[in-house]
């Protein structure tokens, strides 16, 4: 192709600028959602590549083996592996990373916080850039803590000289000892706050339990290999530490016995390169990404070019049937075949760049609103390498739509075009664009059968009932797990049971649908082998807050329970079952071992969902506990008053501390985040599908109509009725429509199939998406030939025959 053509081109395109806007603005919507699909793609490879040498620093993952429960691994460790790096002088750098809440206050104003507990090795670990001060000695200080910059605005509202400046929390004071650059946006490593292992911060049993528990996953333990190490040894020596743990002795040896020759725990290493996309951490990791839902979201992006490319594969080619004569007069002049090639292809080109360039201007400006909708921040994706790749994409797609339109060009016969007979296309030809548009037509189906089937098991599973109502709870996070609850909680929690509304107040742990904290362990009943349990501490009024209605014997009560270390055990019914008893009633007041303790059965509750609906429910043993630090309020009544009326107790008994509150019904739909953000991005590719799909159609029936014009006219000479000329074109769409979800529903079932395998609990009667979808798409593409039909219906035989 040379300039010339394009010229050429240009005015051509210039001189016809309704059928060039019209097939620029759909290439250009096709273009919009393949850059933002794929810049998602591109942003979750990222991760982590900013880091100066993610090749030589591992995350340490751990696996747990418990007899009957499959375990994943998890990104979590425990810290004292983080303790044999350091104590056996293993030939590597290592830094804790784990993250407390915090209320810092700054001019009597309290800013929510999670500090992140590192160690010094921590700055030249992760290349932090530090900006002011010494990050590394603020880091060993007990009393100093580490900004970023945006952490810097939040507490003093700017980012410069806030090295030197005090900040209170829990009553003590705090040095503000270095000022940092923020990490990058893709970072499996965010943070805002720095402090020590050693800070005051992180303090008392908590940090006891957390740096001595081998049983215990806090936090992550970050390695850095020394130059010549070998990550296979340093594995090694991890897991021989972890297979002699104290851990072994505290286990029942029936419990251990069970795992055969599978370690208690396992340990490897996972470099940070590949941390995100792990395979194995698909479920223990809070930011993650997983390579098959990539590669569906790449096939996505194309999918949708490809749909918006055969719309104007298809317009140009009835642009190209009737500019014939055209055609023709120019090889009559003397056009060879390859200028009538370079030509064609030229227009496409210029078309394709265009449609590029409003593409990207339309994702650029809807990156920020695609971000929040797939919880990441790509907005930045777009540097001058992306959209360099992305002009070569539209390059390319340019030159390769514009091919059939010059194979019909090179076809047109001059003789025949110049004496008025300007319908050429051939059979195989039209079969080609309605092959095209069958695939159009077909994705559209399917892709609109898996959205409305994950659309009806998402509802499903937030409509789901977790055995109590979570509408009228809410859970306040009141202090640090495994630390006795101070004066002033207990008295905000006098003062909430107090409030009007308030039906009951209760303490655990951890709240009801999180796992930040899992206690798991053996129990045993006398004859039978250990089970694994799932220990929950709570406080005698956490079951009735819940409306637990016991299936047995009795549940807690706070007048009857005071001694806590005599209350015995509440079990669930998955418990009860996993122990081997054949009722509920037989399990009370019998006494089973656990913890190295024994316990009597006091009650029998229902399972109460700690879960999402992809797991099964765990045997849970409640017992009773004053390290309780998650409040759950049930109350009657409207909820945002009665968040106003707790956000004014928390201020009168804890005012220098950030209030920390979340709805029930928050926590347990956060398990389906993931899935109503595929509903949202699935329904807007379905609709994008459809209405791409409608136009292929209306493009085809329009042809259909233009070139069977006088078998139509010889149709009603000879006494067709108006039902008859319908029937007759109609047929033709009906037989498209039949094919086309001959081709797209059973692939659609497939991957439905396969998404519903992931719960435990499906959907009933998911059947009727699928007949929905199809029932969507046949409507939509009838009502495209309407036109067609209307058009013929009004043809006059004189004028018709004429032509």
């Amino acid at each position: 192709m040379q300039l010339s053509d394009f010229r050429v081109g240009w005015r051509l395109l210039a001189k016809d600028w309704l059928w060039s806007g019209s097939a620029i603005a759909g290439l250009a919507t096709g273009f919009a959602a393949c850059f933002l699909l794929l810049g998602y793609v591109m942003y979750s490879f990222s991760y982590d590549n900013s880091h100066p040498d993610p090749d030589r620093v591992y995350l340490v993952k751990t696996r747990f083996h418990f007899p009957g429960v499959p375990e994943d691994w998890s990104e979590q460790g425990t810290q004292a592996l983080r303790t044999t790096v350091l104590h056996d002088r293993l030939p590597a750098d290592v830094t804790m990373y784990a993250q407390v809440p915090a209320a810092l206050v700054v001019n009597d104003h309290a800013v929510a916080a999670q500090v992140t507990l590192v160690d010094p090795a921590f700055v030249t670990m992760m290349g932090i850039r530090v900006l002011a001060g010494d990050a590394a000695a603020a880091l060993r200080r007990p009393d100093s803590i580490v900004l970023t910059v945006t952490g810097a605005r939040k507490l003093f509202g700017r980012d410069s000289g806030v090295v030197g400046q005090l900040v209170t929390a829990a009553n003590e004071r705090y040095t503000v000892g270095a000022l940092v650059a923020d990490p990058a946006g893709a970072t499996t490593i965010p943070f805002e706050t720095l402090a020590g292992t050693g800070s005051t911060l992180w303090a008392g049993p908590d940090r006891d339990d957390a740096t001595q528990n081998w049983g215990r996953l806090f936090g992550r333990v970050y390695v850095k290999l020394h130059a010549g190490a070998d990550p296979a040894t340093l594995t090694a020596a991890l897991q021989r530490a972890s297979d002699t743990s104290p851990l072994h002795s505290q286990l029942d040896p029936g419990f251990l016995a069970q795992l055969g020759d599978k370690a208690l725990m396992d340990v490897a290493l996972v470099r940070l390169r590949d941390a995100y996309l792990d395979p194995d951490l698909g479920k223990g990791a809070l930011l993650h990404g997983d390579r098959p839902v990539l590669a569906a979201v790449a096939a996505l992006a194309f999918l949708i070019l490809l749909l918006a490319a055969i719309n104007y594969v298809n317009l140009a080619t009835v642009r190209t049937l009737r500019r014939q004569r055209e055609i023709a007069i120019n090889k009559v002049l003397g056009a060879r075949a390859g200028q009538v090639v370079t030509q064609f292809l030229a227009e496409s080109v210029l078309i394709a760049l265009a449609a590029t360039a409003l593409g990207l201007l339309c994702a650029w400006r809807l990156m920020p609103l695609f971000g929040d909708l797939m919880n990441r921040p790509i907005d930045g994706i777009l540097s001058a390498a992306v959209v360099a790749l992305f002009l070569a994409l539209g390059l390319v797609t340019g030159i390769l739509a514009g091919l059939h339109p010059a194979w019909v060009a090179l076809r047109v016969k001059a003789a025949v075009a110049l004496a008025g007979r300007n319908d050429q296309e051939s059979r195989g030809g039209l079969r080609v664009r309605r092959a095209l548009t069958v695939l159009q037509l077909g994705s559209a189906m399917a892709l609109a059968s898996i959205t409305l089937s994950v659309a009806w098991q998402t509802y499903h599973v937030l409509g789901a009932s977790p055995g109590f109502d979570a509408r009228a709870k809410l859970v306040i996070d009141a202090g640090a797990p495994f630390t006795e609850p101070d004066a002033r909680v207990r008295s905000f929690i006098e003062a909430v049971r107090n409030l009007p509304g308030v039906t009951g107040v209760g303490q655990s742990l951890e709240a009801v649908g999180r796992k930040d904290i899992v206690q798991k362990g053996a129990l045993k009943r006398d004859g039978a082998a250990p089970i694994t349990i799932e220990w929950k501490g709570i406080s005698p009024t956490f079951l009735s807050v819940y409306g637990a209605q016991p299936l047995a014997g009795r549940i807690y009560d706070e007048r009857r329970d005071t001694d806590f270390k005599a209350a015995g055990l509440v079990l669930t019914a998955s418990a009860v079952r996993a122990l081997g008893f054949a009722t509920p009633q037989e399990a009370i007041d019998r006494t089973v071992d656990g913890d190295g303790k024994s316990y009597p059965i006091v009650g029998v509750v229902p399972d109460i969902r700690f879960q999402s609906l992809r797991e099964e429910p765990s045997p849970v043993a409640f017992r009773l506990t004053r390290r309780a630090p998650v409040l759950t309020v049930s109350f009657q009544g409207g909820a945002t008053a009665m968040e106003a009326a707790v956000e004014t107790a928390w201020r009168q008994y804890l005012p220098d501390r950030a209030l920390k509150m979340t709805r029930q019904e928050t926590l347990l739909a956060a398990h389906y985040a993931d899935d109503v953000r595929s509903v949202k991005l699935l329904a807007a590719a379905a609709l994008l599908a459809i209405v791409i799909a409608a136009m292929g159609v209306y493009v085809l029936s329009s042809y259909s109509v233009q070139r069977r014009t006088r078998e139509i006219v010889l149709h009603r000479l000879y006494g067709a009725g108006r039902g008859d000329i319908v029937r007759l074109l109609g047929r033709e769409t009906l037989v498209l429509v039949a094919i086309s979800a001959a081709v797209g529903i059973p692939p659609a079932l497939l991957v439905v199939r396969h998404y519903l395998a992931g719960f435990v609990d499906q959907a009933h009667g998911w059947g009727w998406a699928i007949l929905l979808a199809f029932a969507i798409a046949a409507l939509v593409a009838l009502a495209s030939v309407l036109r067609g039909i209307v058009v013929a219906l009004a043809l006059r035989p004189g004028a018709a025959l004429r032509t």
